[in-house]
C-alpha cells in the first residue's frame, strides 16, 4: 500500500509540474528595449539603418513605419479615400459602318452581383454623362475601320465609399446577307482599365482586369459553334476582349467585374524577424524614401497557453 501511494504522488508532483508551466509564471520575464546603433537626428535614403535589440525576446515583429507597414494600421479594413479615379484606354478594330455604334462602358452601383441577363437589366447602369467614352469612327467608309480612346480619365471621387460595378456592354446586330457574302465579322474590344486610389498620401493602381477587378462575361447571345469563327471573350492581367466574329444571329455580351470596394483595405502586416530559436542583437532596414516614419518592434515570449508582450517605438527621419 505505502508503493502504491509513492505512486499516486509522484504522479501528482507530474500532474503539478505540467499543469503548473500553464500558468503566466511559466513564461520569461520581458524587459525589451531598442536604440540606433548609430544615433542621429537623420538618415539618408537608401542608408542602412541598425537597430539595437535589448532583452532577447522569444520572437520579434518589425513594422518599418512604411506604407502597408505601420503598425498602428494593423487591425485595419478601411481607410479614408483621398482620391479615385478610372484610366482606361479602348479599342475597337475591324468595324464596318453599321457595327461601330454598340460598344459601350458603363457603370453602376445597384447591380446585385449576379451574372445573368435578368439581373442585369434590373441594374441602373450608366456612362457618367458621357465620361465613360467610346472610340467614334466618323468615316464614311463602310468597310472595316479602327478606332481608339486613350488615357481616358475619369473623376470616381462620388463612388470613394459606395460599391459599384464597371462593365462593358457589346450589342450588335446579326449579319444581313450581303455583310455574310463580304465575310465581314462582329469588331473586335479591347478594354485595358487601370484605378487609380489614393490612401494615406499614396497613390496606387489597380492594373489587372483578371486579378484586381475580377470580369467576369455573361453572353447574352453569341455565336458558340466551334467550326462558325464563334465569339470569343477573354481576360488576362493587361485587357479585356470581346471578339464578336461571325455574328450572324448578333452578338450580345457583357463583361462585368467584381463589386469594387475603394476604400477596403488589407491590415498592414508586420515583417517576423526573430523566432524562439535564434538570438538577434541587431536589426537592419533601408528607408528608400524620404519622410519621417514610426519604426516599431513588438516582442513578445509565450508558451502554448499565454504570453507577455512589449511594444517599443523609435522616430526615424529619412532625407535626400
Amino acid at each position: 500500500m505505502k508503493y502504491k501511494n509513492t505512486i499516486l504522488y509522484g504522479m501528482f508532483l507530474l500532474f503539478a509540474g505540467t499543469f503548473g508551466s500553464c500558468d503566466n509564471n511559466g513564461i520569461d520575464d520581458l524587459d525589451f528595449s531598442i536604440g540606433l546603433n548609430n544615433p542621429q537626428e537623420t538618415f539618408k535614403a537608401g542608408d542602412p539603418v541598425t537597430f539595437n535589440l535589448y532583452g532577447d525576446p522569444d520572437y520579434l515583429l518589425f513594422y518599418s513605419g512604411e506604407y502597408g507597414k505601420k503598425y498602428a494600421n494593423r487591425n485595419r479594413t478601411t481607410a479614408d479615400v483621398q482620391d479615385l479615379s478610372l484610366t482606361y484606354n479602348l479599342e475597337l478594330k475591324h468595324a464596318t459602318k453599321r457595327f461601330r455604334n454598340g460598344i459601350r462602358v458603363l457603370i453602376s452601383e445597384d447591380f446585385n452581383g449576379i451574372y445573368d441577363e435578368e439581373n442585369i437589366n434590373k441594374a441602373t447602369w450608366s456612362d457618367m454623362n458621357g465620361q465613360l467614352q467610346v472610340p467614334v469612327i466618323e468615316s464614311e467608309y463602310e468597310g472595316y475601320a479602327h478606332g481608339t480612346v486613350s488615357d481616358v480619365q475619369v473623376d470616381l471621387s462620388d463612388y470613394k465609399y459606395k460599391n459599384f460595378y464597371l462593365a462593358i456592354e457589346y450589342n450588335l446586330p446579326a449579319l444581313n446577307d450581303e455583310e455574310k457574302e463580304q465575310k465581314y465579322v462582329h469588331p473586335d474590344v479591347y478594354f485595358y482599365p487601370k484605378l487609380n486610389q489614393t490612401i494615406d498620401g499614396k497613390m496606387t493602381q489597380k492594373t489587372s482586369p483578371k486579378a484586381d477587378f475580377g470580369f467576369n462575361f455573361v453572353r447574352i447571345k453569341s455565336n458558340d459553334t466551334s467550326s462558325d469563327n464563334p465569339t470569343v471573350t477573354a481576360v488576362d492581367d493587361s485587357k479585356v476582349s470581346i471578339n464578336g466574329r461571325n455574328g450572324k444571329n448578333g452578338t450580345y455580351v457583357w463583361a462585368i467585374s467584381l463589386p469594387i470596394d475603394a476604400a477596403k483595405v488589407s491590415a498592414d502586416e508586420g515583417l517576423s524577424i526573430k523566432n524562439y530559436s535564434a538570438a538577434l542583437p541587431s536589426y537592419t532596414h533601408i528607408y528608400n524614401e524620404p519622410g519621417e516614419y514610426t519604426a516599431t518592434f513588438v516582442a513578445r515570449n509565450a508558451n502554448a497557453w499565454n504570453f507577455t508582450e512589449q511594444v517599443r517605438e523609435i522616430k526615424i527621419k529619412v532625407v535626400e
